[in-house]
């Protein structure tokens, strides 16, 4: 970016009084910095999103995926396809309900872990990287509400 650019983003940071755009301009920011990041994988945020949601549960459904992070159920669908072409995934039919298949990680993504959830602590450190321990605990209080306010839209 040429430095008039780098100015001027620094300088609407700085005088917009818009939520909504400068939450638009950080998830448009940490995109472009985790598909930099995931590029070697040859996968997406959502793809990384979805793993990390794997690792903490394996064995859940596609829709209860969906549910339990606010992702769209063709986002999820797409990805989930994606992520099996790419052998990270797995899908098995649920034996208790022929018409659901439960998610599960392949070796290869298991492997892969700690890389994976290094991606995400950088990028958080990084986000949080001027704040003291108390800002870090207001900064998350106040993302966690604006979340949930979203999360009535």
């Amino acid at each position: 970016m040429e430095r008039y650019e780098e100015e001027s983003v620094i300088r609407w940071i700085r005088d917009i009084d818009v939520p909504a755009a400068l939450i638009s301009y950080v998830y448009r920011t940490i995109q472009k910095s985790f598909a930099k990041e995931l590029a070697l994988y040859h996968i997406g945020w959502g793809h990384f999103a979805i793993l990390m949601s794997l690792y903490e549960m394996e064995g859940r459904s596609q829709d209860s995926l969906a549910l339990s992070r606010g992702f769209d159920k063709t986002m999820i669908a797409k990805s989930v396809v994606r992520l099996e072409e790419e052998s990270f995934i797995r899908r098995e039919i649920d034996q208790d309900d022929k018409r659901v298949k439960l998610l599960y990680l392949t070796e290869k993504s298991r492997n892969l872990r700690h890389e994976m959830e290094q991606i995400g602590y950088r990028m958080n450190e990084f986000l949080l990287r001027d704040f003291g321990t108390d800002e870090s605990a207001l900064a998350m209080k106040i993302l966690r509400k604006i979340a949930l306010n979203a999360s009535e839209l």
